[in-house]
């Protein structure tokens, strides 16, 4: 019997991954993004849709059961804003809040009679910056702080017969953390700002959206059938390294 992902952030670098990942699995992908997706995705099923909506969970659920069934919720939608706590607005705030912390909430939330049926597994998308961070990321680093404990929390609640597990990327090369680098106070051209990270990292490389992709379908296949609760941390080795002895 073929299996159903739904990948929340389905057109971003690592949303494109895990659904290519998936559908060369044997998988059918179903997906979400506030954009639609290009002639190249390999969605079964996609539905336009901002999971930072309030009202995003009816929509989400007639979704779902238009599926008729779910094996796998992978929360992966994300937004960032990259000033200090000082300059954040509150509606810049609540904006990263909804989309990477109430979007999960809201997704699981609709997904889990299914997902109940299926005794399936939940993915959640968090970030290295959930164990460590740098200054001007407070609404990020909260969101995906609380992301990684929701998924604690979540797992507890849901077992035995669902699994919940998070993946912690560190810097991986999307066009989210290119835009970033963009938006740097530095000269530095983003390519040579993408080098210097890659520098500091003990693989001495940035990852690749399709890594964190391996990470996410081991979480949700029955082959980490005992694992749940968890938070797998793909960084290249960086929260391992104090950075006062680089």
């Amino acid at each position: 019997m073929t299996r159903t992902v739904l990948v929340t952030g389905a057109c971003g670098g690592v949303g494109r991954a895990t659904v290519a990942l998936f559908r060369a699995a044997g998988w059918r992908t179903a997906g979400t993004d506030r954009r639609q997706p290009d002639e190249a995705s390999e969605l079964d099923a996609f539905l336009e849709l901002d999971i930072s909506d309030p009202n995003a969970g009816e929509p989400l659920a007639r979704f779902i059961a238009d599926l008729d069934g779910v094996d796998a919720l992978v929360n992966n939608a994300a937004s960032q804003v990259e000033k200090s706590l000082a300059e954040t607005s509150v509606a810049e705030w609540d904006e990263v809040i909804a989309t990477n912390l109430r979007g999960p909430f809201v997704a699981t939330r609709a997904a889990l009679a299914a997902l109940r049926a299926s005794r399936g597994a939940i993915v959640n998308v968090s970030s290295v910056h959930a164990i460590a961070t740098s200054a001007g990321l407070a609404a990020y680093v909260a969101s995906k702080g609380g992301l990684a404990a929701l998924t604690r929390s979540t797992a507890l609640e849901l077992a035995p017969d669902v699994r919940v597990n998070a993946v912690l990327p560190g810097a991986i090369d999307t066009p989210m953390l290119r835009s970033r680098l963009a938006r740097g106070s530095t000269d530095a051209h983003p390519d040579i700002r993408l080098q210097g990270l890659a520098d500091r990292t003990p693989l001495r490389r940035i990852g690749e959206p399709a890594e964190v992709a391996e990470v996410i379908l081991f979480l949700a296949d029955t082959r980490s059938s005992f694992i749940t609760g968890q938070t797998v941390v793909v960084d290249g080795g960086v929260s391992a390294q104090l950075s006062s002895e680089q």
